[in-house]
């Protein structure tokens, strides 16, 4: 069982060798087709690489800062205007539209220059040879090259054709305009002006051109070209980084944009104190006004009335209008600023206008946070919208998140203005007792007290807002980037990125390689003839006889012209093994068949016989394709006489006997080509003929007309004790041997061989036999070997 099993596996490694060196010598054979596509394929890549504009890549690094607050931040812990650093938020930003846009209009890149070259183009950046000035109150167009030529020492042409969208149109431009340097030149594409640049001095051998930009498409041009990540899962982080052709505008754009993000992010976390101060300082302006009228009334009322002090009496009772007066204006304020919280807090609009709570007094920790984490939860809504869409897994965490912290600030909310409405309802009582004690005052101490205390509250009021702004006016001073620049855009740390010329040229040389390569592979894929013996036998359990080498010579009858050539070795071995399949007393009467023409029947027929005379054996070769013959062309014969005028009983078995150069050779030519061949072949004379001739010579070879054409060889067979088969390699179709296994399955061809003609061997796979299909047998010359044949004999020697 082992051994088996080892045989088994020895067998399969001996196959799967084979299928490698026949493969390979496919490749080999068609080198001359790799060569030419692999240099196309580098030629190709080539050119690209020079056509190419050279590309590099400049980057920057931003450090996050989890917590900004400074030190003179935290004696003011009730305003609570601190911003949480979140990594994913800040590269949101950074890669939104709105910023990017905000940098370009920043940078003024309305225009570009190119200067044209013979492969590529040169971007002119700060480097320009005009200056153009857009009128941005008229339409220019954009996104076409517009052609500069100066024809004098102020004049200048401008030319463009092409096309671009307008308003989501596709339409075509033709521009065609003369100008002067510092006038406006003005058509129905363009309003601009053109002036000479103090930068470059035009060189008139070379050619200028300039595109207008479309801002909106510059900008997410940008964004798709800006690489932003993070830069290590353990920092706070964020590389970011921009390919182009021109380092210089590249590294203009990043340190711009940092500015834009960092003044933003400055912008954002200003807001809420900015917010309070505009608050404070609108109070302030109208409680000037009241304040300033109080202390005139107060002033005004004791010098009439000559009244320098009120008595004790009088004084306990302002002192407690002025209590209670204070704390009805604080619960008020509280009030109102929780009935407006509650109407805006579903807004992010209007939230912005909403103060921190603590501005108004209100010192709740609960309400502070509740208040400033929803303010933060729109914040961040807002930036992430720049760049994301409505389905977006962040942006619906955050909407479900503010729905959450809105749901919890408004139960609070009631809570908060139940209280504030119950305290102020007390307030109320109070403060009505207290004006109860006032009356019984004389009557001007009661307007004394009145007086006083509206100049009082205006006062205390006044002070305590300016003591707010203060703080505000603070906190936004002490406010910092919660981003700073760690590694500035610089020329210095640019790297150049594209062409990459090794990588291109060995994509190209691939691809170009890989063209012969797949036509081959697809070749041999869709190619359903006859390759190798190995296909016959896999697919017929008839015996293979032989096979019958490529006939590289001119002569038809190769066997005679050149008897120690290798084909002349495969007819020899044809005629060994066919002594095995004729029984020993049958005659030898030989059926050569074809499936189709071109196969080789005739030309193996011809030589079969050929080899047997040689052995001295008396042979016939007979012609009995009566549609198409063809033996009287190669004997150079005439056809008047022959096979055909025997069957019709004109002429004798002697009569139509030829002989050849050959001793022991005779043929038999097809004759006259009858109107009902199949009919002729299958009368008694043919029978009569047979006999006639297995009993005058050892040997009788039919040739035969191909037997899916017409019935004539199937008709033949039945005389014939061997019917031979013959397959041409790469011609041959395979269902051909599944019709020759049918013939044979239902008997109508018995005893077949098959005979696989016209092969070539390049020393690779099994031997079929001691003889060999090349040069240098035997007498033959043996030409200087080629490149790919010396590069093919290396591998076998070494495999």
């Amino acid at each position: 069982m082992t051994q088996n099993i080892d045989e088994l596996a020895a067998l399969l490694k001996e196959e799967e060798s084979i299928d490698i060196k026949e493969w390979l010598y496919r490749f080999l054979s068609n080198w001359y087709w790799f060569a030419l596509f692999g240099i196309l394929g580098l030629s190709l890549a080539f050119f690209i690489n020079k056509t190419i504009p050279a590309s590099y890549e400049v980057s920057g690094t931003i450090l996050l800062s989890d917590e900004n607050k400074s030190g003179v931040e935290t004696i003011f812990e009730g305003l609570n205007f601190k911003n949480k650093t979140n990594i994913e938020n800040h590269m949101l930003m950074l890669q939104s539209y709105t910023l990017n846009r905000k940098t370009l209009e920043n940078l003024n890149w309305e225009v570009f220059w190119y200067q044209k070259g013979l492969l590529k183009d040169v971007i002119l950046y700060k480097n320009t040879p005009y200056k153009i000035h857009l009128n941005h109150n008229a339409y220019n167009i954009t996104n076409v090259k517009i052609t500069i030529e100066q024809t004098g020492n102020n004049t200048f042409q401008l030319n463009a054709t092409g096309n671009t969208t307008i308003d989501g149109v596709m339409c075509d431009i033709e521009i065609d305009e003369k100008g002067s340097f510092g006038t406006p030149v003005i058509s129905n594409n363009l309003n601009l002006t053109v002036n000479l640049s103090d930068e470059l001095t035009p060189d008139p051998e070379k050619s200028y051109y300039f595109i207008i930009n479309d801002i909106n498409q510059l900008t997410r041009n940008y964004q798709k070209a800006l690489s932003v990540t993070q830069a290590t899962k353990e920092a706070d982080g964020i590389q970011f980084s921009l390919k182009g052709s021109h380092p210089g505008q590249m590294v203009d754009y990043l340190n711009e944009l940092m500015k834009v993000y960092i003044a933003y992010g400055l912008d954002q976390k200003n807001k809420t104190s900015e917010n309070t101060v505009r608050f404070i300082d609108a109070q302030l302006d109208n409680l000037v006004d009241s304040l300033t009228q109080a202390g005139e009334n107060f002033t005004r009322f004791r010098s009439q009335k000559g009244i320098v002090d009120l008595s004790q009496e009088a004084s306990l009772v302002m002192e407690k209008l002025q209590t209670l007066e204070e704390e009805k204006n604080t619960a008020g304020q509280r009030l109102e600023y929780y009935r407006n919280l509650r109407q805006y807090m579903g807004n992010a609009d209007q939230m912005k206008a909403i103060v921190a709570p603590s501005v108004v007094g209100i010192t709740d920790p609960t309400l502070n946070s509740q208040v400033m984490k929803l303010a933060e939860l729109y914040q961040k809504k807002v930036s992430i919208s720049y760049v994301a869409k409505e389905n977006n897994p962040g942006l619906l965490m955050i909407n479900e998140e503010i729905k959450t912290t809105i749901s919890s600030l408004d139960e609070n909310l009631r809570n908060l203005l139940n209280n504030a409405e119950n305290e102020l309802a007390s307030l109320d009582r109070r403060f009505s007792d207290v004006q109860l004690q006032m009356a019984g005052l004389p009557k001007t101490e009661q307007e004394l007290i009145n007086i006083k205390r509206s100049f009082d509250l205006n006062n205390e009021l006044y002070t305590f807002l300016l003591e707010k702004r203060a703080e505000a006016a603070i906190t936004t001073a002490s406010n910092v980037p919660d981003a700073q620049v760690l590694d500035p855009a610089r020329k210095e740390t640019t790297v150049p990125v594209g062409p990459k010329t090794t990588l291109n040229l060995l994509i190209g040389l691939i691809l170009g390689l890989a063209i012969p390569f797949l036509f081959i592979i697809l070749t041999e894929y869709f190619n359903d003839t006859i390759r190798n013996r190995e296909e016959l036998e896999k697919q017929s359990k008839l015996p293979f006889i032989g096979e019958v080498a490529h006939n590289q010579y001119q002569a038809e009858i190769p066997v005679l012209k050149h008897p120690r050539s290798g084909i002349a070795e495969t007819f020899r071995g044809l005629r060994v093994n066919i002594q095995y399949l004729i029984k020993e007393n049958d005659p030898k009467i030989i059926a050569i068949h074809s499936m189709i023409p071109g196969e080789g029947k005739t030309f193996t027929a011809l030589n079969l016989a050929s080899i047997l005379a040689i052995n001295n054996k008396k042979v016939l070769l007979v012609g009995c394709d009566l549609r198409k013959p063809r033996l009287h062309q190669i004997f150079a014969s005439n056809n008047d006489k022959g096979l055909s005028n025997f069957l019709i009983g004109k002429e004798s078995f002697d009569d139509i006997i030829k002989p050849t150069e050959l001793e022991t050779l005779f043929y038999v030519n097809s004759g006259p080509i009858p109107p009902n061949p199949s009919e002729l072949i299958s009368n008694t004379n043919f029978s009569t003929f047979i006999e006639l001739a297995w009993t005058n010579f050892d040997y009788v070879i039919l040739d035969n007309a191909p037997v899916t054409l017409v019935i004539d060889g199937l008709i033949v067979s039945k005389y014939a004790s061997v019917n031979l088969m013959v397959l041409r390699q790469a011609f041959s179709h395979k269902k051909q041997i599944q019709y020759i296994n049918q013939l044979a399955e239902k008997q109508q061809l018995n005893n077949i061989g098959l005979i696989l003609n016209d092969t070539v061997h390049h020393n690779y796979g099994k031997a079929y036999g001691a003889y060999g299909y090349g040069y240098g047998y035997y007498d033959e010359a043996s030409p200087a070997l080629s490149i790919r044949k010396r590069i093919l004999k290396y591998f076998i020697k070494n495999s």
